[in-house]
């Protein structure tokens, strides 16, 4: 990727004389981005991974790979796309050490379970945090979860309002001299309705309180 791989193109800037063609394919130069993105080969495990996390790389060159991987994701879930990047290139070199350095037969099955066993135990050894709807990723390479740690549960006895009434609960927390709050919609069967959360800013304090309101009159009242 930073021109230190021996592969042709690199091996001739050193002044190395060789005729070159992919070990794969054998019907194009065997660069770096054709080895690992291009070849038939290379792309047919692109291809399986990203229908394993059902995700679409971009292998147009190194840099749009890197760029491809998603940010808005839990950060155990990065780690894996990472893993899955790091895991397949080596992969790929691997088999093409095999191809020049053994006798030993390679196949696209093997290099696919090298790939899933390393992304797995990367999976497992990342410290970083998941959240439920990532379950599917890491079901698929049997990686257990890490949960995000949360407070301790507060059992809390909900009165609802008579009918026609409605009934908002808010509350808030200060960190600092910073201030959040945010508040529940409920009418008087407790279906929710609405919710709402906002970072108030600098705060000096904060209430809690409950307010019903009659949505014919816009009446409310503590």
């Amino acid at each position: 990727m930073h021109g230190k791989m021996p592969t042709d193109e690199n091996l001739r800037r050193r002044g190395c004389i060789i005729v070159s063609v992919c070990c794969f394919c054998l019907l194009n130069d065997k660069t770096s981005e054709h080895l690992f993105l291009h070849c038939p080969f290379a792309m047919e495990i692109w291809n399986w991974i990203g229908g394993k996390l059902n995700f679409g790389f971009d292998c147009t060159s190194f840099e749009s790979l890197l760029l491809s991987l998603p940010q808005n994701r839990s950060s155990q879930v990065r780690d894996i796309f990472l893993a899955v990047v790091v895991h397949t290139l080596h992969s790929i070199w691997l088999a093409r050490n095999t191809v020049h350095f053994s006798s030993n037969a390679f196949s696209l099955h093997a290099v696919q379970l090298r790939v899933q066993a390393a992304i797995s135990m990367s999976g497992k050894l990342s410290i970083g945090k998941c959240v439920a709807s990532d379950a599917t990723i890491l079901d698929t390479f049997s990686i257990c979860p890490h949960n995000r740690r949360i407070r301790a549960i507060i059992l809390v006895t909900w009165k609802p309002p008579s009918a026609p009434w409605l009934k908002v609960n808010t509350d808030g927390s200060v960190v600092g001299s910073l201030g959040a709050c945010g508040g529940l919609f409920r009418d008087h069967s407790s279906a929710f309705l609405g919710a709402f959360a906002s970072n108030i800013g600098t705060v000096l304090c904060f209430l809690y309180r409950s307010l019903w309101f009659h949505p014919g009159c816009g009446v409310c009242s503590q």
